[in-house]
């Protein structure tokens, strides 16, 4: 027996002692039953005793049936599905609202980060020796000026033709390689587990459950029902939508831990629903219209002309000198390839900073793009939420949410007996004041 009490929690014992106390208050007043000080013993520890026990059926209610009692108990194994989809509706609405998707898009100021990027040396470096391998084969050639305009129209059938699923997918697999998409995920956990902190989300939650009470509450024995539970408070909304906002914040700290289970689902899931989206017609027609748009409005044969006028003076200057520049100055002309190419890329990133209705459009381009794809995303992270929650059974799901807030739910049943007590003690102070 002794073992046994011993593996009790803290708030297991705390009812046992009040009572205790109650049996010791009891013994008392029957010996001395005209004595003030122990009738108001017994007068508090009944109340402590009382609240005790309301408490431990209040939070024992939240999981599971205390005593059998069938009214309003199990809350949480009986109202999952409601959970599940307040949880959806609040990540959806919430968190990926099309108004704060479009909020937090217009303060990225898109274009200041492409020009920053593509003015850092080694992106400049790195696009620099592409375009060199590319236009090496082409400048050896005869007639260059006269091919431009058709390397140009090449340049532009090849991105008009370069279908954009499987850039997503090369993107995903680099993502995955290269371990981008854990860091990216832990820094949408921990934004997400901020904003699932405030005071707010509380309230969202307590709002979106006080309307499925009042929905599913709909017959007058319901409703009265309903009443007489939040009277005795058995049924609190309130410390059931702080439950859960405490299960979500748990939940998506353990999304943020690197390698966590969580992650791991998570990361194959939006893998896998990705390559659902990346296959659904309505998906291929919009990347290909956002494709078919930004080549359309790229000045690539003024820049193509440009580059080979350039490079075609540095050759002619070679003739002149009667140098063969492939096979006597293969250095030299690799060389003035690159410092031609570079040059470009400095005179194109110039056009960019200077041109203003290019930099607009670009910057239309980008934030079309990534605005649609953040509200396609918003019915993907619906679909994530709702597989993760429903993989749950009902006492993986008690578990989850008792393990995350078990020091919170012992309190509140220690705060019963010892809150009881102190009104007990105010109550029998006030009789003896008025009798």
């Amino acid at each position: 027996m002794i073992e046994r009490i011993k593996s009790w929690n803290q708030a297991d014992r705390v009812l046992l002692m009040a009572f205790v106390v109650f049996l010791i208050a009891l013994y008392c007043h029957l010996q001395q039953p005209s004595s003030i000080v122990v009738s108001g013993f017994l007068f508090c520890a009944e109340a402590a005793l009382v609240g005790g026990i309301a408490d431990w059926f209040a939070v024992t209610a939240l999981f599971r049936k205390p005593l059998g009692f069938p009214y309003h108990t199990a809350i949480l194994p009986r109202r999952r599905q409601s959970f599940i989809k307040a949880s959806v509706t609040m990540v959806q609405k919430e968190f990926f609202s099309r108004r704060k998707v479009f909020h937090h898009l217009e303060r990225l100021h898109l274009m200041p980060m492409l020009m920053k990027w593509l003015g850092e040396p080694d992106t400049r470096a790195k696009v620099s020796h592409h375009l060199y391998h590319y236009a090496r084969g082409f400048l050896l050639r005869k007639d260059s000026e006269q091919k431009a305009a058709e390397f140009a129209q090449h340049i532009r059938a090849h991105l008009s033709t370069m279908e954009p699923e499987d850039l997503f997918s090369n993107v995903g697999r680099w993502l995955q390689k290269s371990g981008r998409d854990k860091e990216f995920l832990a820094k949408v956990a921990a934004y997400l587990r901020e904003k699932a902190m405030q005071p707010e989300t509380a309230q969202a939650i307590e709002t979106m459950l006080e309307r499925y009470e009042k929905e599913k509450a709909k017959s007058t024995l319901a409703l009265f029902l309903t009443g007489l539970a939040e009277a005795m408070d058995l049924v609190n909304l309130e410390d059931a939508a702080k439950i859960m906002q405490k299960q979500l914040v748990a939940m998506l700290t353990e999304l943020g831990t690197k390698d966590s289970d969580l992650q791991k689902d998570m990361l194959a899931l939006f893998y896998e629903k990705a390559a659902v989206l990346n296959a659904e017609p309505e998906f291929h027609q919009l990347v290909h219209e956002l494709r078919d748009s930004l080549v359309a409005e790229l000045p690539i044969e003024e820049v193509v002309s440009r580059a080979a006028a350039h490079m075609r003076e540095h050759f002619d200057a070679d003739a002149a000198r009667q140098v063969d520049a492939v096979e006597e100055h293969l250095p030299v002309l690799r060389s003035r390839l690159a410092m031609i190419i570079e040059e470009e890329y400095d005179r194109g990133l110039h056009l960019m900073q200077e041109d203003e209705e290019l930099r607009r459009t670009v910057g239309r381009f980008l934030y079309d793009l990534i605005a649609r794809s953040a509200l396609h995303a918003q019915t993907l992270v619906g679909v994530i939420v709702r597989s993760v929650l429903s993989r749950l059974t009902d006492e993986q799901l008690n578990h989850l949410v008792y393990d995350k807030v078990e020091p919170d739910l012992l309190w509140i049943r220690m705060n019963g007996s010892i809150v009881g007590a102190g009104i007990g003690l105010v109550l029998y102070c006030l009789l003896q004041l008025v009798s």
